[in-house]
């Protein structure tokens, strides 16, 4: 393996980490929204008393989803084209991990 490729497998890993990190953060933040109205519900309090805070929260999943959309797309296939053209293939930078059959959703391919 020469070093453009074993720098390539170091580059592919890295975003598949930075992709699970979206998810998982992702996840907690949908988490913490629930765990907001559950609190609320079990208190008896007054339904507007968490509107900012379920704002804010919704608008973070927002922003986590867009992310996601940015690195795990369109960040991925960039440098996959990069190392592509660089003459490297997928056995340079790994498989990675398991996709569903259907790909990548239609409204987010061509953004």
């Amino acid at each position: 393996m020469n070093i453009l490729s074993k720098s390539s497998r170091i580059a592919a890993d890295e975003l598949r980490r930075a992709e699970h990190s979206i998810v998982r953060a992702t996840r907690d933040t949908a988490q913490l929204l629930v765990t907001t109205c559950d609190i609320t519900e079990g208190h008896g309090l007054a339904p507007g008393s968490i509107h900012a805070t379920a704002k804010a929260t919704v608008n973070a999943l927002s922003a986590l989803v867009e992310s996601q959309h940015h690195l795990g797309v369109r960040a991925h296939l960039a440098i996959e084209k990069a190392g592509k053209a660089l003459g490297l293939t997928e056995t340079d930078w790994g498989a990675g991990d398991p996709k569903p059959a259907a790909g990548i959703e239609p409204e987010h391919a061509s953004a």
